[in-house]
C-alpha cells in the first residue's frame, strides 16, 4: 500500500487542528466589582478607581441594540408582563458576552455593576412585582445557575458595595439624576433600595467592602478617592498593578 502523500498528511493535520484547536492558557484577569443602586455613585467611583489603579473600565452598557425595551414599555402593565422574561434574558446574555470578551482580553478591570445584580436584584424584582410567572422565573434561575459555572463568571476579587439610606439616594437622584430617574415615583426607589439591602446581606460570592457614600463626595472633592482607594488596596494589594497612575498622597494617612 503506497504511503500517503505529503499533501494528504498536511490536509489531515489541518482538519485535526480545525476540529481540536490548541488550548491557550486563559489570560489572567483581576476584577473589582462596584455595586449599588441608582444614585449611589457607581459610575463616578468606577471611573475614579480605574484611573487611580491603572485598570480597564467596564461601564454598564446602554445597550442600544436591545430589541425588547420598546416593546416592554409599550403598554404599561400588560406589555411588561409579556416581555419581562425576554428583557431579563437579553440583559443576562449581554452581560455574560461582555464578561467573556473581558476574559479574552485579560488584565485588570473595574466593573460598573455586576451580573449578580442583573439576576439577584433586577430579575428577582421583576418576579416579585408579578411581571414573571413562577415557571418563567424558574427557567431564568436555572439558566443563571448554569452560567455561574462558566469561566466568564469567576467572581471578582472584591465587590465594593455603595450603601446609603433611602433619603440620601432620593436626594441625589433629585439633584443629579437623569430626567426619567427624577420623574420616577419614590415607591419604586424604596422597593429597589430594600432589594439591594436584602441582596447584599446574603451575598457570599466574593469578599465585600461596604462603603457609606455619605463619607465622601467625588464630584465635590475628587481627592477623596485616595481614602477609598486605600481601603480597596488593603483588600486586594497583591492583585493591583505595581505602578499606580496617581501619587498615593494619603497612603501614609491610611496605614
Amino acid at each position: 500500500m503506497p504511503a500517503p502523500s505529503a499533501f494528504i498528511l498536511r490536509r489531515a493535520a489541518a482538519l485535526r487542528a480545525r476540529r481540536f484547536p490548541p488550548r491557550c492558557p486563559q489570560a489572567l484577569v483581576m476584577l473589582l466589582g462596584i455595586a449599588g443602586m441608582v444614585g449611589s455613585g457607581k459610575t463616578t467611583l468606577t471611573h475614579a478607581l480605574a484611573s487611580r489603579f491603572g485598570l480597564q473600565l467596564a461601564l454598564e452598557s446602554v445597550d442600544a441594540d436591545n430589541p425588547w425595551l420598546e416593546a416592554y414599555y409599550a403598554d404599561a402593565e400588560r406589555s411588561r408582563r409579556e416581555f419581562a422574561l425576554r428583557l431579563q434574558l437579553h440583559f443576562l446574555a449581554t452581560r455574560f458576552a461582555s464578561m467573556r470578551r473581558m476574559r479574552g482580553i485579560g488584565g485588570g478591570w473595574v466593573l460598573d455593576r455586576t451580573w449578580y445584580e442583573d439576576a439577584e436584584v433586577f430579575a428577582r424584582g421583576a418576579f416579585e412585582q408579578g411581571l414573571m410567572i413562577p415557571e418563567e422565573y424558574d427557567l431564568y434561575c436555572r439558566l443563571y445557575g448554569e452560567l455561574l459555572h462558566a469561566p466568564a463568571a469567576r467572581p471578582p476579587k472584591l465587590l465594593v458595595y455603595l450603601h446609603a439610606p433611602l433619603d440620601v439616594i432620593v436626594a441625589r437622584i433629585a439633584k443629579r439624576g437623569r430626567p426619567a430617574e427624577r420623574d420616577t415615583a419614590i415607591d419604586y426607589w424604596a422597593a429597589l433600595h430594600e432589594r439591594y439591602e436584602r441582596w447584599i446581606s446574603g451575598f457570599r460570592h466574593c469578599p465585600v467592602l461596604t462603603i457609606d457614600v455619605r463619607e465622601y463626595d467625588l464630584l465635590e472633592d475628587p481627592g477623596a478617592i485616595e481614602d477609598v482607594a486605600a481601603r480597596v488596596r488593603q483588600r486586594v494589594e497583591r492583585q493591583l498593578p505595581q505602578t499606580e497612575l496617581w501619587p498615593a498622597s494619603s497612603r501614609a494617612r491610611a496605614s
